[in-house]
């Protein structure tokens, strides 16, 4: 017998306001909090309502977050963005939106055999940090499926996702622009399809302007504000030789190797100039205010749902890679020698 929700989070003695923003995506609970929501709710069988079959005149689109680690595809604005983006479009295509989290260290084949049976038309997988292996689990699934934020040459299903290569590459191109000799990558230390062609973009922009790709100015941190800043510091302190200019792989990166920078006696930009990805809102709180790549988060999302709707419409047609333009935002973080 399925437990109720006043079940549920009388199990993990939380309220059922906070089960239900759990499965109503909405911000304001942790990831750990968020994790126990959901793995109890696997455990004991719960079914949120929302999860139910829709009726005949409902149109349900389910979109899927799927977490390996949860560290990129957290509770940020980006994401939270994002997602508005997919509801509006849902809305103005007059369909439903579902949506469900997938954990690597749960059951998949359990929460898939589970969405089968949710009378859904479509699906919008959040592949932020999937891998190539993790789609083969998605492989079989009976509806269409559209890729969201990731890509791999080998995916048989239509991508949706950020120029990222154009996005790092314009970006370093300013760095060089601004007169700075030293350029330097602030990479991720978890590795994501995204990240990976933002390296592409970096090291093409260096071979386009004519600078060695080989050089000890590359520094592995996490992807996290407070991981990040420790990784720093944990570089800073080993004295290495330091870039003028950094390329980072998003803006969190960027805004914890700031911060570590600051505390080491650093300028900003005077001594090391950073410039970011993503356009955040903590861009502009920053001291200096962070240079960095817009990414039109809200457009993403509905050009996933867009696409998905001509593929449920026709799905014979040939699979399309997307890839959405980035914008630089120009501010204080980067210092102009030239």
């Amino acid at each position: 017998m399925e437990i109720s929700a006043k079940e549920l989070a009388q199990l993990i003695n939380v309220s059922p306001a906070t089960v239900s923003m759990v499965f109503n995506n909405k911000p304001g609970i942790s990831e750990a909090t968020r994790d126990l929501v959901l793995t109890t709710a696997a455990k004991y069988g719960y079914t949120p309502k929302s999860a139910l079959p829709a009726s005949a005149s409902s149109r349900v689109i389910q979109l899927i977050n799927y977490k390996k680690h949860g560290k990129i595809a957290a509770d940020t604005p980006f994401f939270s963005q994002l997602t508005e983006g997919i509801t509006q479009e849902c809305r103005r295509q007059n369909c439903v939106l579902h949506i469900s989290y997938f954990y690597e260290n749960m059951d998949i084949s359990a929460q898939l055999a589970s969405l089968k049976e949710v009378d859904c038309i479509g699906i919008l997988l959040l592949a932020t940090e999937m891998q190539r292996e993790d789609f083969k689990k998605f492989r079989d699934f009976p509806v269409p499926i559209v890729v969201l934020d990731c890509y791999y040459d080998e995916l048989k299903y239509d991508c949706v996702l950020i120029n990222n290569i154009q996005g790092a590459f314009n970006a370093t191109s300013y760095l060089i622009k601004c007169g700075h000799k030293k350029i330097g990558y602030l990479r991720s230390n978890l590795e994501i399809s995204n990240f990976a062609e933002r390296a592409d973009g970096y090291y093409k922009a260096l071979r386009t302007n004519g600078i060695s790709t080989s050089h000890p100015y590359v520094h592995a941190i996490s992807p996290t504000a407070e991981e990040g800043y420790q990784d720093m510091l944990t570089v800073l302190d080993a004295d290495p030789e330091l870039a003028d200019a950094y390329f980072a792989d998003n803006d969190i990166i960027a805004a914890a190797a700031m911060k570590a920078f600051r505390e080491r006696g650093f300028r900003l930009p005077e001594d090391i100039s950073i410039i970011g990805f993503d356009d955040m809102p903590l861009c502009d709180m920053m001291v200096p205010s962070l240079s960095t790549m817009r990414v039109r988060k809200q457009e993403l999302g509905a050009a996933a749902i867009a696409r998905l709707m001509d593929r449920i419409a026709d799905n014979k047609k040939e699979y399309l890679k997307i890839s959405m333009s980035t914008q630089l935002i120009k501010r204080e973080s980067v210092s102009v020698l030239t």
